[in-house]
Formats: structure tokens, sequence, C-alpha cells
């Protein structure tokens, strides 16, 4: 896990994809959250190995890091959901680069389970497991895999799962539903290749 004062200068390289944690700084709720959500995010960056990098701000510098990330030309309907912290932005290029109406992107949110809307223990180890899985495989781009299986699966299914209609490049997934799309994506990118 890289922790920094600036997500500006994030390089890829040598990675596939990076995750940036997104929060807000002085609200107690995601406080205690934050706290018990970075030992699952210690041991998502660990089991990412050389695959990808989970990049987090200093404490102190977490207002000047999330301002970064809303400087970015999103739609409004986007920018709600970067908005809904805390969460996960997954993207494939240099933070620098990265534009979300050019690049793909995906948002995990864990906002809405701060407020304790849905009771009980949040289930982002699974999910975050689940993501590991789905990021470790190589046989094919996990955007790539993402962006076909939103368009093959029902549309009362998809408003489930994909909390955004941002259009083609970027999603944000209900972390209720996460655990079933990664799912979907790790088996659609471990299934062998027809090449004949």
């Amino acid at each position: 896990m890289h922790i920094t004062y600036s997500y500006i200068g994030t390089i890829m390289k040598p990675y596939r994809c990076l995750f940036f944690l997104l929060l807000e700084d002085y609200i107690e709720a995601q406080t205690h959250f934050a706290r018990d959500l970075d030992l699952h995010l210690e041991r998502f960056a660990r089991n990412l190995r050389d695959s990808a990098a989970l990049v987090r701000p200093f404490t102190g510098d977490i207002d000047t890091v999330r301002q970064q990330v809303l400087d970015k030309p999103w739609t409004e309907d986007q920018l709600k959901e970067v908005q809904n912290t805390p969460a996960l932005l997954m993207i494939d290029q240099d933070f620098d680069n990265f534009d979300p109406r050019s690049h793909p992107w995906l948002i995990i949110n864990f906002g809405r389970r701060v407020t304790g809307t849905y009771g009980g223990q949040i289930p982002f180890k699974h999910i975050l497991d689940d993501l590991v899985q789905v990021v470790l495989n190589a046989n094919e781009n996990f955007f790539t895999a993402a962006y076909n299986l939103k368009h093959e699966i029902h549309a009362a299914e998809c408003a489930k799962i994909f909390e955004a209609k941002p259009g083609i490049f970027g999603f944000s997934i209900d972390l209720v539903h996460a655990a079933s799309i990664l799912k979907k994506i790790y088996t659609r990118m471990s299934e062998p290749r027809n090449n004949g």
C-alpha cells in the first residue's frame, strides 16, 4: 500500500491498474470505518502483489487528495458517485493522464454502508478478495470484461449492480451487489477462449 500526500504523479508502471482510496476528512463515521477498513486494505494490497497498487492519502492530506480527484472532468452523475465516500477508484492510467471521459474506471463504493443503513457487518473483505482474483487474472482486461458483461446482463439486474449510468468509459458498483458482478467478471475472464 502506498501512502502519499498527493495522487498527482502516481504512475501505472509496472502495475496493471491502480486503486485510489477516496475519503473525506473530519467525518467521524468515516474515520471509524476507515480504521476498520485499513486492516482489510493492507491485506488487499498485499494480495495484489505486483499486479496493482493501492494508494491512500496521509490523514492530513485527505482534503487535498480528494480535491485532486474531484478536479477531474466528471459528469454531474459521476461526480455524485465520486463524492460518495469512502470508496475505491480503479483506473488503468497514470493519475495525471486519467480522464473519466476517455479512460475506463470503476468505483466500488462503501459510503452508504457507513451509516449502518444495511445493518450488520459490511462484507468488504469478501469483495476485496474477489477483486484481487479478477485483477490477478491476466487473460483479459478487467474493464473490457466488465463493460461487455454490463451490456449482456438483464437491465433490472444491471440497475442493481451498477449504481451510475455514466456511459461507455466508467461505472460504479454498489457494494451489496459487487460480489456477484466480480464473480461473473472473473468467470468470464477465466473461460478458455475459442480461437478457431
